[in-house]
């Protein structure tokens, strides 16, 4: 790049989006657990409609544009791919008959569509080393697999199956979720978080070597 050619780019610091994308998605998958394994009353599920509209869904709008502004594949692509799926399940559940908690099969080729979406965020994770997102991502993706099925087969048995792993993905979410926010507070890994390759770099590099191809960036580069 000649000298007359130079631009300036100016990186602003921003609390990593990351835990807000697991927090949102914990309490998501909590509350469709709960209407599966039936702690949540049939009758209760318009309520847990309004629910996922107020709560999950904008936390996981606010990490997905923040993601994006950080260059975080898991906070953009996922977080917007999660906030779509909780609007669409959210409407459903809302306008549902009163009583019914089985998905209708509308939503359950939503799900379908969803799990595979999220293996997008969850390959491109797992190849730049960030192995936790990654691993929370494939299991809501099985998760979203599950709900497609059970809609499709009407299975109470199945509903419980995909209740039971909703609740595992809650947990996962809840780990990775806190994990990531001890670690961007201490700058270093307080919890187990399976960094590697770039993602481990990234917290050790210097800046120099982290900006080094940033001109190669989408958003610097000319074309997309």
């Amino acid at each position: 790049m000649d000298a007359e050619d130079r631009v300036r780019l100016v990186l602003s610091p921003i609390a990593t989006p990351l835990p807000l994308t697991f927090v949102g998605l914990l309490l998501a998958t909590t509350i469709l657990s709960g209407l599966e394994l039936g702690w949540v009353p049939a009758g209760e599920a318009h309520q847990a409609g309004w629910v996922l509209l107020a709560v999950p869904l904008p936390l996981q709008l606010i990490a997905a544009v923040f993601g994006f502004h950080g260059r975080s594949a898991t906070a953009a692509t996922g977080s917007s791919t999660l906030a779509a799926a909780w609007l669409g399940i959210a409407l459903a559940l809302i306008n549902a008959p009163p009583g019914s908690v089985t998905p209708s099969r509308a939503v359950g080729m939503l799900a379908f569509a969803v799990a595979a979406a999220l293996l997008i965020p969850a390959a491109g994770d797992a190849r730049g080393g960030s192995l936790l997102p990654a691993g929370t991502l494939l299991l809501a993706a099985v998760r979203f697999l599950l709900t497609g099925i059970v809609a499709m087969t009407e299975s109470n048995a199945l509903r419980d199956a995909t209740g039971v792993v909703g609740c595992v993905v809650a947990g996962s979410a809840l780990y990775t979720a806190l994990a990531l926010e001890l670690e961007g507070s201490a700058q270093h890994a307080v919890l187990p978080t399976f960094r590697r390759t770039e993602s481990a770099q990234a917290l050790q590099a210097p800046l120099d070597a982290q900006v080094e191809e940033l001109e190669h960036e989408a958003g610097v580069r000319k074309n997309l």
